[in-house]
């Protein structure tokens, strides 16, 4: 578990070794450890650099100690508000970068993302965009694929707000979460490809290996797949 923390297997070694036997000399390691002494001496020196051992000079003789277990929850603490100033620089950027695409004199109104990171970004943009939105031919894929991102996802839609409207096909596992309403279509509805529609966009979704996830932007289209979205929700039982 000490990895965790930034050490290595042989760091790690060696302090559980100090923890154990307490104040002690080098050979005294070299012994418990088996390590080759050269070895112990760099750990040592490392172990030093990150806090986590201490000495003292006995008859001109170094003994070393381990230092406090607590010093693990200082790193968890450093690591904690580097990762919120991280989240901070981030929030930054992302304006930064916005910024830079209004400059641009032509946006680009398709986009395509290939894989599990590219759902990511469609489910994110979902999010950010905070209008409900609507799934054509869902077969629960996002909870299949992306099961620790997807409850993290679904937390995020509660605290926005964002209901969603989910036509799937007969048979298949459709997601009942409390902001969804789902209703089922018969298979010969089967669509070949999962649809998202979204603000101004449509998100299609082609289940290839990997995936491939093709975003367009325009109002008139997300309209018309609105349209038509709501003619099945009106046959789907």
């Amino acid at each position: 578990m000490l990895e965790e923390f930034g050490l290595t297997k042989t760091e790690e070694k060696v302090y559980i070794a100090l923890t154990r036997l307490g104040s002690s000399l080098v050979s005294e390691l070299i012994k418990k450890t088996q390590l080759h002494r050269t070895t112990v001496y760099d750990v040592l020196d490392r172990l030093l650099e990150k806090g986590f051992v201490s000495f003292i000079i006995k008859n001109k003789v170094k003994e070393y100690s381990a230092t406090s277990p607590s010093k693990l929850l200082e790193i968890a603490l450093e690591e904690e508000e580097k990762a919120k100033e991280k989240h901070k620089l981030a929030k930054e950027i992302v304006k930064k970068i916005h910024s830079l695409k209004g400059e641009s004199k032509s946006i680009s109104p398709a986009q395509i993302f290939v894989g599990f990171q590219g759902e990511r970004n469609i489910m994110k943009d979902i999010v950010d965009t905070e209008k409900d939105f609507y799934v054509l031919g869902s077969q629960g894929k996002f909870k299949e694929d992306l099961s620790l991102y997807t409850e993290q996802w679904a937390r995020q839609r509660r605290e926005k707000n964002i209901r969603a409207k989910i036509l799937a096909t007969e048979g298949t596992e459709a997601p009942l979460w409390k902001l969804n309403k789902v209703k089922f279509l018969p298979k010969e509805y089967q669509s070949p490809a999962a649809t998202i529609i979204y603000g101004n966009k449509v998100a299609i979704f082609i289940h290839e290996e990997p995936i491939l996830i093709v975003l367009i932007e325009s109002e008139k289209l997300a309209k018309s797949y609105r349209n038509y979205f709501d003619l099945l929700w009106g046959i789907a039982k």
